[in-house]
């Protein structure tokens, strides 16, 4: 019975694969008196971004957006903002008191490296980056229009088979690893039932 745990142990890599596809992240931001913990965000569509107002002075609220015109406001086409951001919230009383502005980038309009602006009510302003990029899934299917399958000139086939044989050292090194793996929990198991008395 050991033996049949550790032979699935180590074949445990080759039944998971190779996972290509991005899952959702969130990525917190402290808003400080002074600057942002980070100040420049790298994300990807379908990431999430949580700034949260950590900045206790008194009667002192954060405002961050995209501003492209630099009007001083964020309500023009293609603009944004978190409203008005607040340290701490009486909520019985006023049920719209925001800290925290969750910005969910689902959208590729949003693809693009941004400056925002943070504008607090003491008229002073901060700067913060925010890099979004596009999730990529790429995949090797053929492009609308090109011949693939029975059919298909001999010159297109040879050179769609170059393109699938040249996998990335990454892609080899996982199945050799996988294989490896595979080898030792055989030789685990065998060697395990051999020596049963």
């Amino acid at each position: 019975m050991r033996a049949i745990g550790m032979a699935i142990l180590f074949c445990l890599p080759l039944l998971t694969g190779i996972a290509g596809a991005h899952e959702p992240d969130t990525f917190t931001v402290i808003v400080r008196e002074d600057r942002h913990d980070p100040m420049q965000v790298d994300v990807i569509v379908n990431d999430t971004v949580h700034y949260y107002n950590a900045d206790n002075r008194t009667n002192i609220t954060h405002t961050i957006g995209l501003d492209l015109n630099g009007d001083g406001d964020f309500d023009d086409e293609n603009e944004f903002s978190s409203g008005v951001l607040h340290y701490s919230c009486d909520w019985t009383n006023d049920s719209d008191c925001r800290v925290a502005w969750k910005f969910e980038i689902n959208s590729t309009d949003y693809v693009g490296n941004f400056v925002l602006s943070d504008l607090m009510s003491d008229g002073t302003e901060t700067e913060v980056y925010l890099n979004i990029g596009m999730d990529n899934h790429a995949t090797n299917a053929p492009e609308i229009g090109e011949c693939f399958g029975d059919g298909c000139d001999e010159d297109e086939v040879e050179e769609t088979n170059l393109e699938s044989s040249s996998r990335s050292t990454v892609e080899n090194a996982m199945m050799l690893g996988g294989l490896l793996f595979l080898l030792i929990a055989i030789g685990l198991a065998s060697s395990m039932i051999a020596e049963r008395p």
